[in-house]
């Protein structure tokens, strides 16, 4: 059994992951660094050092300056979505935004 990704989630990764999926919600698409640090309210230099680390982890990448999540980025933000942040809105609307549905998330799809 492959280890689960959240298990390697930092609470400020986990911030910063949740900022991202808040970005998307607000504004239809993902933020570039700068945007997603004003955002949370971090320096440009704290946040990139963490979006490298879930770069590193294979949950974002970087495409055309924007900061995206990868599939195994979704399945993160998926089981996340179910769980720690259900009530939060807008990473709800994140997850429509991308597709993702809680009867998807819940059935394993």
């Amino acid at each position: 059994m492959r280890p689960s990704p959240i298990a390697g989630l930092t609470r400020r990764r986990q911030e910063v992951f949740r900022g991202i999926l808040r970005f998307l919600a607000t504004e239809g698409r993902y933020p570039t660094g700068v945007e997603l640090a004003h955002a949370l309210g971090r320096t440009p230099d704290a946040t990139w050092a963490m979006l490298r680390a879930l770069t590193r982890e294979g949950l974002v990448e970087r495409r055309e300056g924007q900061y995206v999540l990868t599939p195994a980025g979704l399945e993160v933000a998926a089981a996340l979505g179910t769980t720690v942040w259900r009530g939060d809105e807008e990473v709800q609307t994140a997850l429509k935004l991308l597709g993702v549905s809680h009867a998807a998330i819940e059935d394993g799809r």
